[in-house]
């Protein structure tokens, strides 16, 4: 299954490398449930009329939720369920005697940088999903292949540590470690960690 477009009929160059066919799937049965959610509303006309149930991802599938500070959120006002209270950016007190300036800042995204070292640094241990139009929380799913042993390698040491189960030395991941980079990384963006630690063992 791929995107078709008049030049590309056989394969396509959009989504070659993603998504894969796990997140395919995923999105298939959510498309589904969505699809069950919004026809029963519909032919319920007396019911309750939540059409953004289908909007609001359920957030108990992930290893990890990282809880992020809503000031730090450029698009927060886009979110499915908006704020209630909303704080504007880029204001600039110069003096008490002067009027308030706006002053305008142009593509700033903190949570997407922070989203791509993430994926960059942690991208073989885990996957990344984020909703990007207000989203407050970042969810980690982790890979399960990631958590096999692994023959000890200097090259292969990156966010794991040395495990002496069998004979031979093998590299688990270190997942304290790692979570605690989920923290250092995003330094003023991340409020909360919330690790659900009993969904993933070593």
């Amino acid at each position: 299954m791929f995107i078709a477009t008049p030049k590309d009929q056989k394969h396509s160059m959009w989504t070659r490398e993603k998504p894969s066919p796990q997140i395919l799937q995923r999105l298939l049965v959510l498309a589904q449930e969505a699809l069950q959610v919004l026809e029963k509303q519909l032919m319920d006309p007396l019911g309750n009329q939540d059409v953004k149930m289908a909007f609001r991802p359920p957030l108990d599938l992930y290893d990890v939720l990282i809880h992020l500070n809503p000031k730090q959120i450029p698009r927060h006002l886009e979110a499915v369920d908006r704020p209630t209270a909303s704080f504007h950016r880029g204001t600039l007190k110069s003096s008490s005697t002067t009027k308030t300036i706006s002053f305008p800042v142009v593509d700033y995204d903190p949570v997407q940088c922070y989203l791509q070292e993430l994926r960059e640094a942690f991208g073989d241990f885990a996957l990344f999903f984020y909703d990007k139009y207000g989203g407050d929380v970042i969810g980690v799913l982790w890979k399960p292949s990631a958590f096999e042993p692994q023959p000890f390698k200097v090259s292969n040491i990156n966010g794991r540590m040395i495990s002496r189960v069998s004979s031979q030395p093998t590299v688990v991941p270190n997942v304290e470690a790692i979570l605690e980079d989920f923290k250092i990384l995003g330094e003023g963006l991340v409020k909360t960690l919330e690790a659900r630690t009993e969904k993933w063992s070593i």
